[in-house]
């Protein structure tokens, strides 16, 4: 969730390709063959997997006439511009060849259905770097990615994708599957939206070691858990330098917790014109948690200096799975690697991370759209309807590429699998149904992320506790100068 130009590591962009590779490893391992258990997994073996996975899609996809009918799709090409035509996509590649394999696959399909349109893909690992000049020079593929951690502002800011909504109406196509909140995130000021969302990944999973709580006599955290819950269990889970109630993925979550609590980052989640991150809500999350961090109560690198680091540790899901921490804040792509480093040393699952009133989730999330400067809107709709309506979502949910914002396809995919968390589906459902993402301003990088970092940091460390109002209050004077969002 960093801000592209903010100088900083953006530790979650590296959790992101994490989540789609584990994602897709928990899907295709939970359809393997039990002989395939003693096999060390590969990067070669999870690209052979797909393929075999993609390749029996393909199958059913042209085993009748049937499977050929695509809900997103109109029944002809009448009112579609004619004569040969080349629609370029590009995309983030983060699920290496598997994602390479299926893209490609889409393109033929679609190239199948429309015979005058030939689409070519363009997966690109370094996004940002090569997405902006080829927007400065005009030169982009008529159907763009876009990923909130991942430059999306940004595309919005310099008018990177053209309005939805003149398709949308139009034809009446159908947003009700998505939920609601995310739809009018993804949109411009006046309401259109931008891009059709394909995934989003929501810090919502409070993984627990089942052991630990057992052996301490506290129940399991489930969706009726409250903040003051978590906090209760996180100190009677702890055992000075030697166990920890709750542990972090990465130093940014005191963001995540912020938001649990309430805490609004400015008065407009999409279109701000104003920074609110020093509110009674935010002060009182950050009070609380710095509190947990000076008892050492919780394992993250702001609080090692109080007791608060796992000797070795550097991530949260290390400790975690080590048994050193009986809580673990983060997301869904962390089972693999708790399954994988744990070495079923231990029984883990997952509840969702509770919420005080008024209180959200801080998440990421994809999707397409149509390029601004395109020459063929009315064919790059057709394909962003086809790579990212609910039929396309369902294709790539079976090849465990992304998790569908869209409650149907959870249902049919994410939910069927046996791979754990237990719990994965209610958690994964509550996180589409209460994410909040970046405000769509380009103001935000340098007025949040750049003055926020430093100011939390240094506070989360220094040798007394501090006062957060002043703390805030402090912060937001310098967002307002740093980055005016009005």
């Amino acid at each position: 969730m960093r801000h592209p130009d903010s100088g900083k590591t953006r530790r979650w962009r590296s959790r992101s390709l994490i989540a789609l590779v584990a994602i897709f490893a928990l899907v295709a391992a939970a359809c393997g063959d039990d002989d395939d258990d003693d096999e060390a997994s590969s990067a070669p073996a999870v690209t052979t997997t797909a393929a075999a996975a993609a390749a029996e899609m393909d199958d059913d996809d042209h085993g009748d006439d049937d499977d050929h009918a695509h809900d997103d799709e109109p029944d002809s090409d009448m009112g579609l511009p004619t004569g040969n035509v080349e629609l370029r996509m590009a995309y983030f590649n983060g699920g290496g060849q598997t994602q390479i394999d299926f893209r490609e696959e889409q393109a033929a399909d679609f190239n199948e259905m429309h015979p005058n349109v030939t689409v070519r893909m363009e997966p690109i690992p370094d996004w940002s770097t090569t997405i902006f000049p080829q927007i400065a020079a005009g030169t982009a593929a008529d159907v763009l990615w876009g990923g909130t951690d991942d430059g999306y502002t940004q595309m919005v800011a310099i008018n990177a994708f053209q309005s939805l909504q003149p398709f949308i109406d139009d034809e009446g196509f159908d947003l009700s599957p998505w939920p609601d909140n995310m739809i009018q995130h993804f949109s411009d000021a006046d309401g259109g939206s931008l891009i059709l969302p394909v995934s989003n990944l929501a810090f919502n999973f409070l993984y627990y070691n089942k052991n630990l709580f057992d052996a301490a006599g506290v129940d399991y955290p489930d969706a009726s858990w409250t903040v003051d819950d978590l906090i209760n269990a996180t100190r009677d889970l702890s055992i000075p330098d030697e166990q920890w109630g709750l542990s972090f993925a990465w130093g940014d979550l005191y963001q995540t917790w912020m938001r649990m609590y309430g805490c609004e980052f400015a008065n407009d989640a999409t279109y701000p014109s104003d920074y609110t991150y020093n509110g009674p809500a935010c002060v009182e999350a950050l009070t609380d948690l710095d509190e947990l961090a000076r008892n050492g109560y919780i394992n993250w690198e702001l609080g090692a200096k109080f007791g608060g680091l796992a000797p070795g540790d550097t991530a949260g899901e290390t400790a975690f799975s080590g048994g050193h921490t009986a809580m673990l804040l983060s997301g869904t792509w962390e089972a693999g690697s708790i399954s994988e480093n744990s070495g079923g040393a231990f029984e883990f699952d997952a509840a969702p991370a509770p919420l005080k009133q008024g209180g959200k989730i801080q998440g990421a999330a994809e999707g397409f759209g149509i390029y601004s400067g395109t020459d063929h809107p009315e064919w790059a709709w057709e394909l962003v309807k086809f790579v990212a309506g609910t039929e396309g979502q369902e294709r790539e949910a079976k090849l465990g590429l992304g998790t569908s914002p869209i409650e149907s396809i959870l249902d049919g995919a994410y939910c069927t699998s046996p791979a754990p968390p237990a719990n994965k589906c209610e958690v994964a459902k509550i996180g589409a149904a209460n994410t909040e993402w970046e405000p769509l301003t380009a103001a935000w990088g340098p007025g949040f992320w750049d003055v926020i970092t430093p100011a939390a940091e240094a506070a989360f460390l220094s040798d007394a506790a501090p006062n957060w109002q002043e703390v805030l209050d402090e912060a937001v004077d310098l967002s307002r100068m740093a980055g005016p969002l009005s």
